[in-house]
């Protein structure tokens, strides 16, 4: 069974009340929690949330939402207590953050997990735009070996180029896929140093030497970061063909169903 969580909450650091803020008329968490209910084999959708605001939308469009802790530092660790109230093999993080989610990612973040059984973690990475994405700390960079596991990720403009080469660099998203029985084991990980120096949650693995597969899709993610952002999100639901193709449908959800 594979199930959905898209954590949310009101208190960000950089943005409150960001999962409520309306695009196009609709709360942003529902704008994901449609777009994931449009994935091929996806069983379950649930938001995992510390707000009863945030709760009431969910259940007010027909959702599920599950109340976790308010103490949560890592949206990992609010995923992982949700999941002891859900079920499911597969658990699949999406942020909450991801208005323009494409449907087909979490279907493709989740075929490393069912063709690897030794496989725990798997991260969805897309390109990098611009020089600026390079210096934006608010965008997590990830870089890969030869097999496609995550080396590092970091917030800083990677590498340093001491000599002009062309470096696959890519942009961690908010989605991520995990075995379900694994989560228990990610939360009861030691914090790390670099984790809290960097606020990457998934450095935790690394420094504990848990394999992290990078799953490249060939699409830029935009996930609202900023106020400003929003207007982004609404001109590209308006002017991309896709974009608008999946807000057209996601707007014929009644009770969550296409």
């Amino acid at each position: 069974m594979i199930t959905v969580i898209i954590p949310a909450r009101m208190a960000s650091s950089r943005y409150p009340g960001k999962p409520l803020e309306r695009i196009m008329g609709i709360p942003m968490v529902e704008h994901v929690r449609r777009r994931a209910l449009m994935a091929a084999g996806v069983d379950m959708v649930a938001v995992a949330t510390c707000d009863v605001s945030i709760k009431d939308v969910v259940e007010a469009y027909g959702g599920i939402a599950v109340m976790t802790r308010d103490t949560h530092e890592r949206c990992t660790d609010r995923v992982e207590e949700a999941m002891q109230r859900l079920p499911g093999d597969i658990v699949v993080m999406v942020q909450g953050d991801e208005p323009l989610l494409v449907p087909d990612a979490i279907t493709q973040v989740i075929q490393p997990l069912l063709d690897d059984s030794g496989l725990d973690v798997v991260n969805m990475l897309s390109p990098l735009e611009s020089v600026e994405d390079y210096a934006n700390p608010n965008i997590v960079k990830a870089v890969c070996d030869r097999r496609g596991n995550v080396i590092y990720l970091t917030r800083a403009s990677v590498p340093f180029f001491r000599k002009q080469e062309v470096v696959p660099v890519y942009r961690q998203t908010g989605i991520m896929a995990f075995r379900a029985s694994f989560l228990p084991q990610f939360s009861a990980l030691p914090e790390t140093a670099l984790e809290n120096a960097e606020s990457i949650d998934m450095l935790r693995l690394i420094e504990h030497g848990i394999c992290i597969r990078g799953v490249v899709v060939n699409y830029t993610t935009v996930g609202v970061d900023r106020p400003a952002d929003v207007a982004v999100v609404e001109s590209l639901l308006q002017n991309n063909s896709v974009q608008r193709e999946l807000f057209e449908r996601s707007m014929k959800m009644v009770k969550g169903v296409l």
